[in-house]
C-alpha cells in the first residue's frame, strides 16, 4: 500500500513539471501572435495614414491646378499661351484685352493647414491664333510643423481656346480681333476701314485721357486715332501695346544684285528670276518670287504689274521713297489676276529702327485698279494718295470686296487724312491667310483665351 501512494505521488510530480512548460509554451505563442497584430495593426494604421497623406499631398496640388487655371481663365488670358518661363517678360504675342490684369498670377500658395502647392512647368504648344495645348505640372506638398509628410506631382494637359475680347466661349464673335490697320500712331481723317470681322484698327501708341482702354467709349477711341465725321471703322477700334513679329526679308542666299529704283512700267511676274527678282525654290511647295528695289515712284500713266498667278511675290523696298502718285491711266500698282489673294503679294519696307521719325514714305495711289496686298512698313509714314472713290461692294454680313487697298497695312505711322475717301477693305480671313502664308506670328491680334477641357491627367507621390 505504501508503494502504492508513493508511485501516485510521483506520478502527480511528473505531471506538475509537463504542464508548467506547456502553459509557457502556449503563452509564448499567444504573446507573439499578439505581437503580430499589434504589428500588423500598426502597419495598417501607418499605411493608412501614408495613403491619406499622400492622396492630400495631391488633392492639394489638384487645387493649385483650379486656382491657378480659374486666376489665368478671369484675369490673365493672355499668358494661356506663352511658356511659363516668358511669363515675367513684356512681349505678347497677342495684345491684352482691356479686362485683363498686368502681371502674373501666383504661382504658389497654402491650401488650408495642410500644406502648400509649388507651379513647377507650364507648357504651352500652339499658336496665338488657333490656339493649343498646355501642359501643367503642379506640387504639392502636405506637411506638418514645417516637416514635409508627402509630395505628390500632379500633370494635367488642357486645351486652349481663342475667343473674342468681349464674348464667352463659343458665343457668335463679333471680331477676329487681326488689325486690318495698324500703326503706332494713326491720324485716320476721313478714310473708311470695310469688314466687319477684321477690318479693325489697333493703335499701340495713341494718346487717350486713360490708360483704362476698358472703359473709353467709341468717341473716345475714334478720337484716339484722329478719325474725322466723314471717317468710318467697320470693326473695333483697339489701343495698346502688342509685339510685332520682324518684317519678312529675302533670303540672303538668292544673290541679289544692287537695288535700283522703279521709275517707269514695269511687270513682275511669279516665277521671273531676272532683274531685281530672284526665285526661291521650295521643292513641292510653290516658289516665291522676291524682288529687292531701292524706291518707288510712279506717276502719269506708269504702272507697276505684278502677276501671282504661278507663286507668292515679294518685294522688298530698301530705299526712303514708295510714291505711286494715282491717275486716270496709271501711277498705281495692279495685282493680277482679278481675286488673287492679299496675302500673295506683299510690301515690305526696312525693319524699324529705334529713333522716333519715319525713315521711309509710302503713297499707294487710290485707283481703280486691283490693289489686292499686305503692306507692311514698320519705319514708314504710310497712306493713300488721292483716293479715287472707288467702290466697295458688302454683303448682308458686313464682309466687302474692292477699295483702294484690299488687304492688310501696318506701319509706323498712318497717315490718311489726305484724302477723305480712302477705303481700306479688309477680308475676314486675312488673319488666316498670314498665318497659312507667312507663320503664325504674323497671325497677331487682340484675342482673349480660355483653357478648358482635360485631355490628359497623371499624378506620382513620394513620401
Amino acid at each position: 500500500m505504501p508503494q502504492l501512494l508513493q508511485k501516485i505521488r510521483d506520478k502527480k510530480a511528473n505531471e506538475k513539471g509537463f504542464i508548467l512548460p506547456l502553459v509557457m509554451i502556449i503563452s509564448l505563442i499567444i504573446a507573439t501572435g499578439l505581437m503580430a497584430l499589434a504589428a500588423r495593426s500598426w502597419l495598417g494604421l501607418s499605411g493608412t495614414i501614408r495613403q491619406s497623406q499622400s492622396r492630400q499631398a495631391r488633392e492639394i496640388a489638384e487645387a493649385g491646378i483650379a486656382r491657378l487655371i480659374e486666376s489665368l481663365n478671369s484675369q490673365y488670358a493672355y499668358l494661356l499661351i506663352k511658356d511659363r518661363s516668358q511669363w515675367g517678360n513684356s512681349s505678347f504675342a497677342s495684345s491684352i484685352c482691356p479686362n485683363s490684369s498686368q502681371g502674373i498670377p501666383a504661382t504658389t500658395g497654402e491650401v488650408s493647414t495642410l500644406g502648400k502647392y509649388t507651379l513647377l512647368e507650364y507648357d504651352f504648344q500652339g499658336s496665338p491664333f488657333y490656339g493649343g495645348k498646355a501642359k501643367i505640372k503642379m506640387k504639392g506638398e502636405r506637411s506638418k510643423d514645417s516637416k514635409i509628410l508627402a509630395t505628390s506631382i500632379v500633370d494635367q494637359t488642357l486645351d486652349i481656346k481663342p475667343k473674342s475680347c468681349s464674348s464667352s466661349y463659343q458665343e457668335p464673335t463679333v471680331t477676329s480681333g487681326f488689325p486690318g490697320l495698324l500703326g503706332q500712331r494713326i491720324e485716320l481723317g476721313g478714310n473708311d476701314i470695310f469688314g466687319s470681322l477684321s477690318g479693325n484698327v489697333l493703335c499701340l501708341q495713341c494718346q487717350t485721357p486713360t490708360t483704362d482702354y476698358e472703359n473709353l467709349t467709341r468717341s473716345e477711341q475714334e478720337a484716339a486715332i484722329q478719325m474725322t465725321n466723314n471717317g468710318s471703322v467697320a470693326g473695333q477700334i483697339f489701343l495698346g501695346p502688342i509685339d510685332l513679329p520682324p518684317v519678312p526679308t529675302p533670303p540672303s542666299n538668292l544673290g541679289f544684285g544692287p537695288a535700283t529704283p522703279i521709275t517707269k512700267s514695269t511687270s513682275i511676274s511669279a516665277g521671273d528670276n531676272t532683274g531685281a527678282c530672284r526665285v526661291e525654290d521650295r521643292g513641292a511647295l510653290p516658289p516665291i518670287t522676291h524682288c529687292v528695289v531701292d524706291s518707288i515712284q510712279l506717276n502719269g500713266d506708269k504702272t507697276l504689274t505684278v502677276n501671282t498667278t504661278n507663286g507668292d511675290v515679294r518685294i522688298y523696298v530698301t530705299g526712303n521713297t514708295v510714291d505711286f502718285a494715282g491717275g486716270n491711266n496709271g501711277g498705281y500698282i495692279k495685282h493680277e489676276p482679278a481675286g488673287a489673294s492679299p496675302s500673295s503679294l506683299g510690301l515690305f519696307g526696312r525693319p524699324a529702327d529705334l529713333n522716333d521719325g519715319n525713315d521711309q514714305v509710302v503713297r499707294i495711289a487710290g485707283a481703280s485698279a486691283n490693289n489686292s496686298m499686305w503692306v507692311y512698313f514698320p519705319d514708314g509714314n504710310v497712306g493713300i494718295n488721292g483716293g479715287r472713290n472707288t467702290a466697295v461692294s458688302c454683303d448682308s454680313a458686313g464682309e466687302c470686296t474692292g477699295g483702294n487697298i484690299y488687304g492688310a497695312v501696318w506701319a509706323k505711322e498712318w497717315n490718311g487724312s489726305s484724302s477723305n475717301v480712302a477705303k481700306l477693305v479688309v477680308p475676314a480671313d486675312m488673319g488666316t491667310q498670314l498665318f497659312n502664308t507667312f507663320g503664325p506670328q504674323y497671325a497677331l491680334g487682340i484675342r482673349d483665351y480660355v483653357a478648358l477641357g482635360v485631355s490628359h491627367w497623371s499624378s506620382w507621390t513620394k513620401q
